[in-house]
């Protein structure tokens, strides 16, 4: 499936110059759009389905609450982890919850570099991870445990996710 990018509200569709604010699955962009959120502003057809592409915010974010808005943006937590990775197993790539259908899919964090080999609890060095594979990989590198991460962590203050690739924010220049 295809990655569904949120935009804040004044995304212009002709010229496509918008804020882009987070990409999203398109199960969670239906939801958004259900709840009213979001609003498609772009469309495809995928196995006879109309699917968003791109999503408009129904009212604008303040830039504290948008991921990749900068050193003021997103406050580091376990649960912070997860949404920047989308729920999804860094290892596995299946979906990740607090409250799983089987105890296999309960959402951990890992340790790329395990805390046992001076491994630090930071934004590039922490992935979520469904407990199958946290117990897996257990306190060894993924290189060392023959397992491959399916994308990198990066600091949400620093940059963002765009379609699988992470993307730097620009740096303002000094002035």
């Amino acid at each position: 499936m295809p990655v569904v990018k949120v935009y804040n509200l004044g995304y212009d569709v002709t010229t496509g110059i918008g804020e882009l604010l987070h990409t999203t699955t398109v199960r969670h962009a239906f939801g958004m759009i259900r709840r009213e959120v979001a609003n498609p502003v772009e469309l495809t057809i995928l196995e006879d389905r109309i699917i968003p592409l791109a999503l408009e915010l129904t009212r604008e974010l303040s830039g504290a609450w948008v991921e990749g808005a900068g050193q003021r943006s997103v406050g580091f937590s376990f649960r912070a982890v997860h949404e920047r990775d989308h729920w999804n197993c860094a290892y596995c790539g299946r979906s990740v919850s607090k409250t799983p259908a089987c105890e296999a899919l309960l959402a951990t964090v890992d340790h790329i570099v395990p805390r046992s080999h001076g491994g630090e609890s930071s934004w590039l060095n922490l992935v979520s991870s469904c407990k199958e594979c946290n117990n897996r990989k257990g306190a060894r590198t993924p290189m060392e445990a023959g397992m491959d991460l399916r994308f990198e962590p990066y600091d949400p203050a620093h940059a963002y996710r765009v379609g699988g690739q992470v993307e730097a924010l620009p740096v303002p220049a000094a002035g």
